[in-house]
């Protein structure tokens, strides 16, 4: 028998909210697990398809701490990786700290080479004498298998990767033509499958894969956060850690496999050996959400009465949830990240509406690690707008004037706000930025665009002031605003990104 164990998503450095423990967090949670990985399932290798590490701009100490937890593993137990998005953002550096930890004997980095050939992927073997800066394919040779486990690696490629994917089915092909035939293949990579997490967009079709069956016979997944599964040899795992109140609900699972596979009677060349796959929760920081709808009360003190006495009948609940053993450490139960939603349509004026009051007694009051507040009210005055708003104002020869319509709001919003003097110039702001979001910009382009409007409107306010407007009259209130999140890799598309910038 040999195991192979399988982790991705890592995200080491990721300082989720600003806060110091969260990224203690991900170094402790990916410490545990490999912990686990060689104490009690006896791993023979360890596969991790990409983010490794949430950004290529690496604090030392971050690098210090991974250098330090790859040393406590065995040096007879590999931990093969291929590159994540997170790993190489922004532009490509002819050496990362990927490329660093294969040379320093850390890691075994696995890289395609899909430039020479259009049509065909190159992989060269790892040498450890003359390890280079990556390798193509790793052999692990195990008693009772004519034939190594053949494992290779495949980069992050975006939107390119169905043509990889190609590349890589051939070039696995003529590897082993070239190599010998292996007893068993796996292949490490960073994409998501399209349906398997519903909502994700820009995702590898299940068609791409049909030629990547015929030389795979387990693909090791990273990217998206939640654990799928497909067909019996598509397998992804979910991140260590949830990275936002989406990615931390129960339904979401976290963790790694364990792959074990039977040696007695496999042949090279000839059937695959049978394998078992089983699935383990990491020890993780817990997600709690409450919710509260604002509709029937009439006054901030009525509602910040009743908010108080909801908080407090959930506390019980709260404290038995997050006792499980997932979110245990050293006996005691971690501290909660708080998801705080606001639900229904608001009664009085939102100036008066101070969340971040309420959000700093919901973090003392259930001795929170972070409360992470969400919106999704509309006030009275913005729901009368609504339903009253002047056809002729909004519809020009019988179609609608959605700019019209969204300076109105905007305006009606910011006007219940600290920036009543200047309610149309934040209305054409926010305006300008949803047009930007609309027409796919940059992300940062659109946060410059804000940021240069908000210096310009208030420069007496500092440069840590962001326009506290954190409703979106054009979504039903029972949605509320979800977290910008990885989305699974931490790439939001536009607009979330704006509704961050504006809250």
């Amino acid at each position: 028998m040999v195991t192979l164990t399988h982790i991705a998503d890592t995200h080491l450095g990721h300082r989720q909210y600003g806060l110091k423990q969260r990224e203690d967090d991900m170094v402790s949670t990916t410490r545990a697990a490999f912990q686990e990985m060689i104490s009690e399932r006896g791993t023979d290798a360890i596969l991790l398809p990409g983010d490794l590490f949430h950004s290529r701009d690496l604090r030392p100490k971050i690098l210090h701490q991974i250098e330090q937890e790859l040393e406590r593993i065995p040096d007879e137990v590999p931990v093969l990786v291929s590159r994540g998005n997170h790993d190489e953002n922004l532009t490509p550096r002819d050496v990362t700290w990927l490329n660093y930890l294969h040379q320093r004997g850390h890691i075994v980095f696995l890289n395609a080479e899909l430039n020479a050939d259009p049509e065909t992927a190159w992989f060269t073997p790892y040498d450890p004498e003359d390890p280079g800066q990556s390798a193509g394919f790793y052999d692990i040779d195990v008693a009772g298998l004519d034939g190594p486990i053949r494992v290779f690696g495949l980069q992050w490629r975006g939107a390119k990767t169905g043509q990889a994917l190609q590349q890589v089915a051939k070039g696995i092909e003529e590897t082993n033509e070239m190599h010998g035939e292996p007893a068993w293949t796996v292949l490490l990579a960073h994409f998501g499958i399209e349906d398997e997490v519903p909502t994700l967009g820009g995702a590898v079709t299940h068609g791409e894969l049909r030629d990547m069956k015929d030389v795979v016979d387990y693909l090791a997944l990273g990217h998206i956060h939640k654990r799928y599964e497909s067909g019996g040899w598509i397998y992804n795992p979910g991140s260590p850690e949830a990275h936002n109140t989406r990615e931390g609900r129960p339904e979401w699972d976290h963790g790694y496999y364990s792959v074990t596979l039977d040696t007695d009677g496999a042949d090279a060349g000839g059937d695959a050996p049978e394998f078992d796959v089983d699935h383990h929760p990491t020890k993780r920081r817990p997600y709690y959400w409450i919710e509260f709808d604002v509709t029937a009360h009439e006054s901030p003190g009525d509602l910040e009465t009743a908010f108080r006495e909801h908080v407090t009948d959930k506390q019980a609940a709260m404290t038995e949830y997050c006792s499980q053993d997932a979110f245990m450490a050293r006996g005691e139960p971690r501290a909660p990240i708080i998801d705080l939603r606001f639900t229904g349509t608001l009664q009085f004026s939102r100036g008066d509406f101070r969340t971040d009051e309420l959000a700093a007694w919901v973090d003392d009051a259930c001795d929170a690690l972070y409360v992470q507040v969400n919106t999704g009210i509309r006030t009275a005055n913005v729901q009368q707008l609504i339903s009253e708003i002047d056809e002729d104002e909004v519809f020009k020869d019988g179609q609608l004037n959605t700019a019209a319509l969204e300076h109105r709001v905007f305006e009606t919003i910011a006007k219940e706000s600290i920036y009543d003097d200047h309610a149309a110039d934040v209305a054409d702001v926010l305006g300008n930025a949803h047009q930007m979001a609309q027409a796919d910009e940059a992300v940062e382009d659109i946060r410059n665009s804000v940021s240069s409007a908000r210096q310009e409107l208030f420069p007496d306010l500092g440069d840590d002031v962001v326009l506290d407007i954190q409703e979106d009259p054009f979504v039903e209130p029972d949605t509320g605003k979800e977290a910008a999140g990885d989305a699974g890799d931490g790439e939001t598309d536009a607009e979330a990104e704006v509704e961050g910038v504006v809250e």
